[in-house]
């Protein structure tokens, strides 16, 4: 075999690949001889038919078939031989010449992973936002506990400023005509949590009766004016919600080891701590990843970009096929996530090499040691956890995963930290765009 190898671009290669004629033939021999053994024609035996019968009628065609089915393994050795570096896609594959007593002649386009210039990652500064957890904050979940554990029942009576009704709404026109296939049934209205408007049409109202609502709908320009919005409420039922007493009972529901109310409110300090300190570590580590790929050197490869936006396509297009309307936009799609999706390739060819350059990775015991801690969360025996991330290459995902955590510790613990305070609704209101890794 003979192999020329071009460079087209940081990561992509052409390959010309030439196999001797007489190999692929020894390979039609060894299929003529055999199908000499199987084969019966009028006039001769089966076993019998003379080889040269054979040839003349079946030879191209076995010649053609043997090319074909060893072109992986022709493209395979290939890609050895050329020691261009590792596909990030499958190959473009063409047949230049396959001509009987002439060598056949393979070209084929290949991309491979690029080469990175990684950003010097030693010294990175990142700022860590801290938050302090007053005795505001924990009543404030206190009550969320509250509300989460009423006990709602059947109430006979009208509804009021706080009951919670059980309904069908069904949308009017201007002129108060039921909208065709603009219905909603058994819909849950708090009317503590409604507007004023669509609460105050409601007050006193029974099971087995209806009203009529109009809210306004809000502009959705400047030039717009507010639009009004009708419904028919027809309510199945009204129910009560009864919060329960903020006291040492209540305390004592929410966990075995929780004796009293003082000891509620600093297990909720805690978890509140505990989410913070856990939302500051993702949102730092982060920082830091995107200061080493803004400050990295790659291209990613465009097969590899094609094949990661084809994933989300297909993921669109399905969910837009589950839907009522059916609407997909795939030209849209795809505009819409090419920027998320080549960043994450980079930091996903970004991470292999940090990780090569600080010799990280996980190992079997690091594995197993990750299975027994879902296995104990979850509930699950390891040999579950392992059989359900044995599926669709979801241990591919968890190996992946639990690399990525250790780059990012990496970049943690080399990095200055700029502590800064912030208050709470300003620290839980942040709605940062986080890439997928």
């Amino acid at each position: 075999m003979k192999i020329d190898k071009e460079q087209l671009g940081p990561s992509s290669w052409s390959l010309t690949i030439e196999i001797p004629a007489d190999e692929a033939q020894a390979e039609v021999e060894t299929e003529l001889k055999k199908l000499q053994h199987e084969t019966e024609m009028p006039g001769f035996r089966k076993g019998k038919v003379p080889l040269a019968m054979l040839r003349k009628r079946f030879e191209q065609t076995l010649y053609l078939e043997v090319v074909r089915d060893n072109l992986g393994e022709y493209y395979g050795n290939a890609l050895k031989e050329a020691d261009i570096g590792d596909p990030v896609a499958p190959p473009e594959i063409n047949i230049e010449q396959l001509e009987q007593g002439k060598p056949i002649i393979i070209k084929a386009k290949v991309e491979t992973q690029p080469p990175v210039e990684l950003a010097s990652y030693d010294s990175l500064t990142v700022v860590k936002e801290t938050v302090e957890i007053t005795d505001r904050e924990v009543d404030l979940q206190l009550e969320r506990m509250r509300e989460h554990n009423a006990v709602v029942s059947e109430d006979t009576n009208p509804a009021g400023p706080e009951s919670m009704l059980e309904v069908d709404l069904q949308e009017l026109d201007t002129g108060f005509v039921p909208l065709i296939g603009h219905k909603q049934e058994n819909v849950t209205i708090d009317l503590a949590k409604a507007s004023p408007e669509f609460r105050d049409s409601l007050l006193g109202v029974e099971a087995g009766q209806s009203r009529n609502v109009t809210i306004m709908k809000p502009p959705v320009s400047p030039d717009d004016d507010k639009l009004e919005e009708h419904f028919q409420v027809s309510v199945k039922s009204v129910k009560k919600k009864e919060i329960p007493q903020l006291d040492d009972d209540f305390a004592q529901q929410m966990g075995d080891d929780v004796a009293d109310l003082n000891a509620l409110k600093e297990m909720v300090k805690g978890e509140l701590e505990r989410q913070v300190a856990a939302i500051a570590y993702q949102r730092m580590s982060h920082l830091l990843a995107h200061q080493v790929v803004d400050n990295s050197r790659l291209e990613v490869p465009e097969s590899m970009l094609k094949d990661y936006l084809d994933r989300i396509v297909n993921d669109a297009r399905k969910s837009a096929s589950d839907s009522e309307d059916g609407k997909f936009d795939e030209e849209f799609i795809r505009n819409q996530f090419t920027e998320r999706a080549t960043w994450n390739l980079k930091w996903y060819l970004i991470r292999q090499s940090l990780a090569e350059a600080e010799g990280l990775e996980i190992t079997e015991d690091d594995l197993e040691k990750e299975y027994e801690r879902i296995a104990e969360g979850t509930g699950k025996k390891v040999k579950q956890v392992k059989a359900a991330y044995s599926m669709d290459n979801r241990d591919n995902q968890l190996n992946d995963d639990m690399l990525e955590r250790r780059i990012l510790s990496m970049l943690v613990t080399k990095a200055k930290i700029v502590d800064k305070t912030v208050g709470f609704e300003e620290f839980f209101a942040k709605n940062e765009t986080e890439h997928e890794h």
